[in-house]
């Protein structure tokens, strides 16, 4: 026996080992009936019929035809042991020949059915494969619509709590905050441009950090006068009224490169547009590019917003100023004042106040006519502005009266500022259209609490002085004594 690398028991269990058990098998009938009658071996040839048939199903047609070969040589031994033809062993003969085609048959067409159902398998399988492909993609797809949906309802949210803010610092700290989730920018730029159809200018500039960057002055929202690059930004983006993207790293021939320097990041700019015109640019450096989308959303309802603050402010600047000067109306400028003299009493300070009036305005109406007396209006509140402080307050009282507030200011310092004032009026000259003008002021003065402990008689006794200054001649400054 050849020597073989596995076990006698594995190779006795194989097709070679089991080969000789069919051969044996066969030929045990035929040697058995080595002189024996006829019919004995036409009765024990079905043992070695089952043994080729058997052959045949595992080893195929050659195999069994070798065990046929052997059979049909016993059988013709046989015929010779027995001194002549006879029938039985005759048929044996033919029949031993017919018998493995039989199997053969069966065992074409058990290929034939495995090869189909094979095929069958294998498209099955096919077909599997590609339903599994198709349904992880799927999966891919619908994992992919719920962030998508998710991101959508966050910006709804976000979209929601910016409309409700009418204040410029409180909605874009909730811009900050949303931003802040979706991305892990290093800086954002807001810029906002003066409202002008000429060149672009930027007006004023918004810098946001991002909190997670771990920065001192992270998550700071800080309003600063615009810089070199935010009006190269405001002219860039403005013309193309298209988003600016730039992916990292930063070619270093590209013309915003000197102002963005090695960072190393990416740096987007979207417009913000309001019907097709633009209100600013809003900058990131460091944005990821697959939140692009996202962002040019947020951009389009922070025009928005921008829009409707900047109305909001406009109404609320005409609702507390004169439209005629820009000086505060009656109404706001009482408000005011009395902020400022419960202020004075819960610190005890004094606060003077000057009630002023324009000389003979009737007359220059009457003469020159009502559009050059707006013009003196707005020239007399513009010299006004010039010689008070930040912190003090101006408003018209009436047609020609003007009263001003001036807080932690005794008499003498009001007086003083008065007669300024006054001076400046009375040397000026008022140009309106064709016409040239002089006008004198009159001034009359009282101060808190000496005058005064309250709004209504503090202006009572201004005015009782500013009258006191008319009987004098006009072109006075008087205080009540």
């Amino acid at each position: 026996m050849p020597r073989l690398n596995i076990s006698p028991k594995k190779w006795a269990l194989s097709k070679r080992g089991i080969l000789p058990v069919f051969f044996i098998l066969a030929l045990i009938p035929p040697l058995y009936c080595i002189g024996r009658p006829a019919h004995i071996y036409v009765f024990t040839l079905n043992f070695s019929l089952i043994a080729i048939t058997a052959a045949a199903f595992e080893f195929g047609l050659p195999v069994s035809y070798m065990i046929t070969g052997c059979v049909t040589a016993f059988t013709l031994v046989l015929m010779f042991f027995n001194k002549g033809f006879e029938l039985p062993y005759f048929a044996s003969v033919v029949f031993l020949s017919i018998i493995p085609l039989i199997p053969s048959y069966f065992n074409k067409k058990y290929a034939d059915y495995f090869a189909s159902k094979s095929s069958t398998l294998a498209d099955g399988r096919k077909s599997y494969d590609e339903f599994t492909t198709e349904l992880k993609s799927l999966k891919n797809i619908n994992v992919s619509l719920q962030n998508q949906v998710h991101d959508i309802l966050d910006l709804y949210e976000v979209t929601k709590k910016m409309s409700a803010s009418l204040d410029m610092s409180e909605m874009l700290r909730i811009f900050r905050e949303a931003i802040s989730k979706i991305s892990k920018f290093v800086t954002a730029r807001v810029i906002l441009l003066e409202e002008s159809h000429n060149k672009p200018k930027a007006r004023i500039t918004y810098e946001i950090h991002n909190p997670s960057t771990g920065k001192l002055s992270s998550g700071e929202i800080r309003s600063v006068p615009p810089g070199k690059f935010d009006q190269v930004l405001a002219e860039t983006v403005s013309a193309g009224k298209e988003i600016i993207s730039l992916k990292s790293p930063i070619d270093k021939s590209h013309p915003f490169a000197p102002y963005l320097g090695e960072t190393g990041r990416s740096f987007i700019a979207l417009p913000l547009l309001s019907e097709g015109e633009p209100l600013g640019i809003l900058a990131f450096l460091g944005m990821e590019e697959e939140h692009a989308e996202s962002f040019s959303i947020l951009a389009k309802q922070l025009a928005l917003e921008f829009k409707k603050i900047n109305l909001y402010e406009k109404v609320q600047e005409l609702a507390i100023t004169d439209g005629l000067t820009g000086i505060y109306v009656r109404r706001h400028f009482i408000e005011r004042l009395n902020e400022e003299v419960a202020r004075s009493k819960r610190h005890s300070l004094k606060l003077s106040l000057l009630m002023i009036d324009l000389d003979h305005f009737k007359q220059c109406n009457d003469t020159y006519g009502h559009l050059v007396g707006d013009i003196v209006l707005k020239e007399i509140s513009r010299i006004m502005k010039e010689y008070v402080r930040q912190v003090d307050l101006i408003g018209r009282y009436g047609g020609e009266e003007f009263v001003i507030a001036l807080p932690d200011t005794d008499k003498n310092s009001a007086l003083n500022v008065a007669d300024r004032i006054r001076m400046s009026v009375e040397k000026h000259k008022f140009r309106a259209y064709d016409e040239t003008i002089l006008m004198t002021i009159s001034i009359g003065v009282a101060t808190f609490p000496e005058n005064g402990e309250d709004v209504v008689t503090l202006i009572d006794r201004a005015d009782q002085a500013l009258y006191k200054a008319k009987e004098e001649g006009r072109n006075k400054a008087v205080s009540w004594p």
